[in-house]
């Protein structure tokens, strides 16, 4: 079994004011893609927030690559490899298509970010179309691409996508969940959150579904898939 790479242990987290997070577990071993799925206001997005250090927790560890991230500073996490896509892709709109890129690279002084770089536009073609093209005008779906193609630039261990197919048109959405497939193909080890809850449980190989801040399902994907309170629920199928 491959080592645990993510693990979170009892982990409160407080977002404006309120309990987001109440105490959860949850682990994602090297190479595995994990999806936590729930409704919006679950807590999904302030999960990954504290795992990436824009959050501080209440309660609780998280610890990544065997070493607690406390007291590490947000900014060193993607030296460490662990790299998040926002919610809303935060790109650099003023900044091309390939200065965003190479901002992924920032903390990064190799002689393969040349290389990368191309692998990226061989990953996502339309973003080589568009390299000269301030970020700023590229539809929903490129700067989603572009978003994704900056985050790969760090060579992540880890890769937390927070909403991907938030805002995309369906044909856009399967592209970016087959991009997702390929990227953990790769060996890059993702952690999703997704509403979509059907896309991301047949894309992960495990799943945790969150309610009110609590973890209230966990299994492969296959059984959460099966599930009669998750197929109602998530799903859109009724009981029965």
């Amino acid at each position: 079994m491959s080592p645990v790479l993510l693990e979170l242990r009892g982990l409160e987290v407080n977002y404006g004011g309120i309990r987001a997070v109440k105490g959860i577990d949850l682990e994602v071993r090297e190479g595995e893609l994990v999806c936590l799925i729930g409704a919006n206001g679950a807590g999904k997005s302030t999960t990954l927030r504290a795992i990436c250090g824009l959050l501080a927790p209440r309660a609780g560890s998280v610890r990544y690559s065997g070493a607690d991230t406390a007291g590490v500073p947000m900014h060193e996490l993607p030296r460490k490899g662990l790299v998040m896509v926002p919610e809303g892709r935060g790109i650099f709109a003023q900044l091309t298509v390939e200065e965003n890129l190479f901002m992924g690279a920032f903390t990064r002084s190799d002689i393969g970010i040349a290389q990368d770089l191309e692998h990226q536009y061989e990953t996502f073609p339309r973003l080589k179309e568009r390299r000269t093209q301030t970020a700023g005008t590229l539809s929903g779906g490129e700067q989603q691409m572009l978003a994704i193609g900056r985050a790969l630039m760090a060579r992540p261990r880890l890769l937390l996508l927070d909403e991907p197919s938030m805002g995309l048109a369906p044909r856009l959405v399967a592209k970016i969940f087959e991009i997702v497939r390929e990227i953990a193909a790769e060996g890059v080890t993702i952690l999703l959150v997704e509403q979509n809850a059907r896309l991301a449980l047949e894309v992960a190989s495990r799943g945790y579904v969150m309610e009110s801040g609590e973890i209230t399902l966990a299994d492969v994907s296959a059984a959460l898939l099966a599930n009669p309170k998750v197929r109602e629920a998530y799903l859109g199928e009724g009981a029965g």
